[in-house]
């Protein structure tokens, strides 16, 4: 009796050994590429947790600039008003030769600031330009030299001290927390 394997057993056994190699492969390559997708999607995550962060430091920078800026300026009409309420006219107004140019502080306070610096600031430039005002084209006294002065005791000036300090609290405000966005 002759042992005899019939011709389809070895074609199935081999159709069965390539279409499993076929298949590990094909599933090995899908994990794989499945691994690839998930480190794409985690690093893109990191790149854009990245970026937030930069961008956020950069607009606290200019943020706290800002502040700053606002800050000098009004030292400077402090400044000013101290010399106008001098009536006797030895207080000379300081102007800082690099301070920013109030239009140009007033387009970075509309971009940057919360809403309270905002309103102080614009309270703060009324508030100088009635001064201005007041001295050219108002009653102001006049000093022993000449110059105009205003009283520092009328309610006008008492006024102007006032806008100048809820600018300052605000700036601190501001300050305290320069991520706060409105």
């Amino acid at each position: 009796m002759e042992a005899s394997t019939p011709l389809w057993v070895p074609i199935v056994v081999a159709a069965v050994g390539v279409s499993g190699t076929v298949a590990a492969a094909w599933l090995t390559q899908r994990a794989s590429k499945k691994r690839e997708d998930e480190r794409w999607r985690r690093e893109r995550e990191v790149d854009e947790i990245r970026w937030q962060r930069e961008k956020a430091d950069r607009l606290r920078e200019l943020r706290v600039k800002l502040y700053l800026d606002l800050a000098e300026y009004s030292e400077n009409f402090a400044a000013t008003l101290d010399a106008v309420t001098d009536e006797l006219g030895i207080t000379k107004p300081r102007r800082s030769n690099d301070a920013i140019h109030q239009d140009k502080l007033s387009a970075q306070v509309k971009l940057l600031a919360p809403k309270a610096v905002r309103d102080a600031w614009v309270r703060l430039l009324r508030a100088e330009y009635d001064m201005n005002w007041e001295l050219h084209e108002g009653s102001p006294n006049h000093t022993p030299q000449g110059s105009p002065y205003l009283d520092s005791e009328s309610a006008f000036v008492m006024g102007i001290h006032q806008d100048m300090a809820e600018l300052q609290f605000s700036l601190r405000a501001a300050m305290a927390d320069p991520d706060l966005a409105e």
